[in-house]
């Protein structure tokens, strides 16, 4: 049977990058003793109880029929006033839209500004999800990799040279995923201001956002302040990180109020509407204020220390620091592995076969990862699936208790060990 180009555009290097996470799933359910360091999110911790009863009192209410479109209001004017607080810039719950989860809002949105011969550029390393998401209308996608001896800054002048006559959009995540390095303010205001000046959309995947701290947030600022940047600026974010709610499914857009519009045209046919009872519990977390964020920001600036400490003498492993974000990253740059190759030679080969040359060979994130796995029972994710300068790293999450990351660290520099161990006696 013939399926739709569409299928290609989803698929790829984004999805495989994936695989070791599933086997180590697999396995943890079989029962193996598995640490699972490839997701980010808090699968030890629950989401906080006064939530958790909010959603029960409103399914015991009744309130489980169909809901509006867009969301309901009082959610919508709770992510205005939260966006508000946070950004330092006030908007209106008509500026707002929900969606279930950032990921669904991100695809919505690339629908709704995206199309054939369109231009998207992203910034690299990138969410392994950006090229399916972002090409999924037919538009092509336009990397732009951040340099290593810039700390994987985001460059401008980079990003407004590789802007042409089909640029739609640009996308900058920050803090970003995998890295999370948080992009300075002056840079991501230069954005801001070609942007305008081309009429070209930014999209900012806020998700992290929420983890920062109130002086992060200050001196990150709020592209959409810049003069005339409202009109072309998208903030996407949701409840998942900072209130630990990821298999809630709770995200928002905010934006133009046409493109509020054609967001909710497309949720009539896409959801109609997401369940009332789990609205009713992210307007009950929003309530909260930032409470439990800054709790899940302690716990991960802890164990990002724990995980220097652990493993800043691992063999071939570099540590890159940045404080967003729920991970961190190793870079594999500096470390080998033994390999073995064929040689023949003429009548020697034809009478003997061929012998066995050993070399010290580059390892890759995905080898590495699967290795890992294989002989350690830990599960980081390859970042070759996160774009250009992410084929030697390994994102490790911080969303498992204290005790058990320093487990994870201990086998992860034997690993490394056995892998630097085979390489010398090549």
């Amino acid at each position: 049977m013939k399926f739709s180009s569409l299928t290609h555009r989803i698929g790829g290097d984004g999805v495989d990058a994936w695989q070791v996470h599933y086997d180590a799933l697999a396995r943890l359910e079989a029962g193996e003793d598995i640490i699972v360091l490839s997701i980010g999110q808090e699968t030890e911790e629950q989401t906080p109880a006064r939530i958790v009863a909010a959603a029960v009192d409103s399914l015991r209410a009744g309130r489980h029929h169909y809901t509006p479109v867009s969301g309901n209001a009082d959610l919508r004017r709770a992510v205005a006033a939260h966006h508000a607080r946070r950004s330092g810039r006030q908007v209106a719950a008509d500026n707002c839209a929900i969606f279930a989860g950032a990921q669904n809002a991100l695809f919505a949105v690339a629908q709704c500004i995206l199309e054939a011969g369109d231009e998207v550029i992203v910034i690299a390393p990138y969410y392994t999800t950006y090229p399916a998401t972002f090409t999924a209308a037919g538009a092509r996608l336009v990397s732009v990799a951040a340099r290593a001896d810039d700390e994987f800054q985001l460059d401008p002048d980079a990003v407004i040279k590789a802007m042409t006559a089909r640029t739609r959009a640009v996308v900058i995540n920050s803090p970003n995923n995998p890295l999370g390095v948080v992009y300075a303010r002056a840079r991501v205001e230069a954005i801001a201001r070609a942007c305008v000046e081309r009429d070209i959309w930014l999209v900012c995947d806020d998700v992290y956002q929420e983890l920062l701290t109130d002086q992060e947030l200050a001196a990150r600022g709020d592209p959409a302040a810049v003069p005339g940047a409202a009109a072309v600026c998208i903030s996407v974010s949701s409840l998942s990180k900072s209130h630990r709610m990821t298999g809630w499914r709770l995200g928002w857009v905010i934006g133009p109020e046409e493109l509020m519009r054609h967001l909710e045209n497309l949720s009539m046919c896409m959801s109609y509407g997401l369940p009332a009872f789990i609205q009713d519990a992210a307007v009950a977390a929003l309530a909260g204020g930032d409470a439990m964020a800054r709790t899940i920001r302690r716990n991960l600036d802890r164990r990002r220390d724990l995980v220097r400490r652990c493993l800043n003498d691992a063999p071939g492993l570099k540590l890159f620091n940045a404080a967003g974000g729920m991970f961190v990253v190793l870079d594999l740059s500096g470390m080998k592995t033994a390999a073995t190759t064929a040689a023949t030679t003429g009548a020697t080969a034809a009478t003997t076969g061929a012998t066995a040359a050993t070399t010290a060979a580059t390892l890759s994130a995905r080898q590495f990862a699967r290795g890992l796995l294989d002989n350690h029972r830990v599960a980081v994710l390859p970042c070759d699936g996160f774009g250009a300068g992410g084929e030697r790293l390994l994102r490790l999450s911080l969303c498992v208790d204290d005790a058990r990351l320093a487990d994870a660290c201990a086998r992860i520099k034997a690993h490394a060990q056995s892998l630097q161990a085979s390489s010398i006696e090549a």
